[in-house]
């Protein structure tokens, strides 16, 4: 169910930024840079994450690139807006434990809205820069073909 209510509000968020939806990703092409967020569920409960990757446009063909071939990767819980708190909206027990309504509404709120308000500006390598350094935890997976790019100072 939290799967369900999650897509319904990623959905109505980042359609109007101009991401596309296939399955149960989101993604665009803006600036030099591809975005993409996409919804992965647990493979021992209820609940679900939401992963974040980043990709020079250049390397994405035909438009499509999933979230486990991007260059720059990491999950929503990365992303320093969004509290421990907030995550737990994630669970299947938030899920039971509010209405699909209430749910969907926290979800927006709490989850959509801080991821699409951190990847939405970025469409170059020195917004992806800036965005690391100021939004991003250090859990992010960073591939050694754009780590020196990303890395370096100024």
């Amino acid at each position: 169910m939290i799967n369900s209510i999650l897509l319904e509000a990623l959905n109505e968020v980042f359609k109007p930024l101009g991401f596309r939806k296939k399955s149960a990703n989101w993604y665009r092409v803006s600036g030099d840079l591809y975005c993409v967020v996409g919804v992965q569920e647990s493979r021992w409960d209820e609940s679900c994450y939401v992963n974040v990757g980043f990709a020079p446009a250049v390397n994405v063909k035909a438009g499509w690139l999933p979230e486990s071939k991007c260059l720059v990767r990491f999950r929503a819980d990365a992303i320093t807006s969004i509290s421990r708190g907030d995550l737990d909206l994630l669970s299947g027990e938030a899920a039971k434990a509010s209405g699909e309504d209430d749910l969907r509404v926290g979800l927006v709120e709490k989850i959509a809205t801080p991821v699409a308000r951190a990847v939405n500006p970025v469409e170059s390598i020195q917004g992806l820069k800036s965005l690391l350094r100021t939004s991003v935890s250090d859990q992010v997976f960073i591939h050694r073909e754009i780590r020196g790019e990303l890395l370096e100072e100024g």
